[in-house]
């Protein structure tokens, strides 16, 4: 299969090569803007073609680049927004397996087939990603409820594919993968492979689920555990609209709620409960208006979840607590304090350096406003390119116990941004940390 994978890969980049060369033959060779849209939307569709085929490793690679400003596109850094349209709908309606192969996992992992577990069980699936594929049910107490079944042979396809390094850094996203070290890529690979376990995913969700039991605006569905296995995860059935149905027609209001929530729980769950959920997906919510105007944020898929230590979560508190302080030089110290203890800081020398400089403005934005700030698809898309810069020059490094926490927040930064809102994002990292000053006595 990882044979397969290339030759797929290969054609993505042919698919950029041949529609560059006729616009050479038949249009202006110089290279407009124009044409990089048209050549980035062919490699998108050769690219979701053979992604929706394979599944597994290939599509998550293309999931990423369809929301992930600093992701690759056959070869290029960063996607047009059409080549991403085309790319999106794998975040949730990759071609679907057949009903008949899915009931044959459920039965062999649960002992019945899904007609005799289940009141009622609809064939056609209401989702499809790269591992597996979601069905409506419904359970004999009336209970609404999904199955999420892992697609057969997918395991070993994807296990495959995570032994080769240069795809892991691919999955990395965000221009970040050429700069990880060995130790780095076999966390981010095994990461990944954990994403084959649903029981761990159940456990992994059950832990969030408990963490924001009291929260407002956060929901998560409840797994049933009687009637899940390791590729088999049957759940309540959660209901809203998708981050890009909202981006696309949700009121300003609707928006502001659902992106602090997002906000909420993809940079709170690591600093205030030490619960990392590594895979911020935009098809990972569901948001859900209520009659009084409110929203609840369905959180969905913890595949790739999992518990910080203690030593990486204080430390990184110690970088926002640095971010949140109003007074620059105690705020400077602490931030770069923070940096040093969490591993991210490299060579202290390279602090002074523009390209640190801007990651710095970048990455404080949110927090340092004291009103609203705009989180748009232009701050995401500048906070990754910052990211990338600071990393290139060699001040910065990711090691394995903080990659999949940056990693996160890339994707989380991007996918708030796609519902283009104005908040106070400040308050929250506040609600959620305060401001680690020490009371007076």
């Amino acid at each position: 299969m990882t044979d397969e994978r290339r030759r797929a890969e290969r054609s993505v980049g042919w698919a950029r090569l041949w529609a560059r060369a006729k616009q050479i033959v038949t249009t202006d060779p110089s290279g407009s803007d124009d044409d990089d849209l048209v050549v980035d939307e062919e490699a998108a569709r050769v690219l979701a073609t053979q992604a929706g085929r394979l599944k597994g490793g290939l599509a998550k690679v293309a999931q990423l680049a369809a929301y992930d400003p600093g992701a690759t596109l056959g070869g290029r850094s960063g996607a047009t927004a059409a080549a991403r349209s085309v790319l999106g709908g794998l975040w949730d309606h990759a071609p679907a397996v057949s009903a008949g192969a899915i009931a044959k996992v459920i039965e062999d992992d649960l002992g019945k087939a899904p007609q005799a577990l289940f009141a009622h069980w609809d064939p056609a699936p209401l989702a499809s990603a790269s591992l597996g594929q979601v069905h409506a049910a419904r359970l004999h107490d009336g209970t609404e409820a999904v199955i999420k079944v892992q697609y057969p042979g997918v395991a070993d396809a994807l296990r495959a594919d995570l032994d080769d390094t240069a795809f892991v850094r691919k999955l990395a996203g965000s221009e970040v993968g050429r700069t990880l070290d060995d130790e780095a890529l076999l966390s981010l690979g095994a990461a990944v492979r954990g994403e084959l376990d649903y029981r761990a995913e159940a456990a992994a969700q059950a832990k969030f689920a408990a963490a924001w039991r009291d929260h407002p605006v956060l929901r998560f569905p409840r797994v049933i555990d009687e009637l899940s296995s390791s590729r088999v995860l049957t759940m309540t059935r959660a209901r809203g609209k998708t981050v890009v149905e909202v981006a696309g027609s949700g009121s300003a209001d609707v928006r502001r709620q659902a992106a602090l929530g997002i906000y909420a729980v993809t940079w709170g769950s690591p600093l205030a409960h030490g619960l990392l959920n590594a895979d911020p997906n935009p098809g990972n919510f569901l948001i859900d208006e209520q009659p009084d105007g409110s929203v609840h944020v369905w959180c969905l898929d913890f595949g790739c979840a999992f518990e910080l230590s203690d030593d990486v979560r204080d430390a990184d508190r110690e970088i926002w607590w640095g971010l949140l302080d109003d007074d620059n030089a105690s705020a400077a110290e602490r931030f770069r304090m923070g940096l040093a203890r969490s591993g991210l800081l490299r060579r202290a020398d390279l602090l002074a350096s523009t390209a640190h400089r801007d990651w710095e403005r970048a990455l404080a934005g949110p927090v340092t406003t004291h009103g609203e700030f705009a989180w748009n698809p232009a701050y995401a898309t500048d906070l990754a390119a910052a990211t990338g810069r600071a990393l290139a020059i060699g001040g910065m490094a990711l090691p394995a116990k903080i990659l999949l926490l940056w990693r996160q927040r890339l994707g989380a930064a991007a996918v708030i941004g796609m519902l283009d809102a104005r908040a106070s994002f400040r308050r929250v990292l506040i609600d959620l940390i305060g401001t680690g000053r020490k009371a007076l006595r």
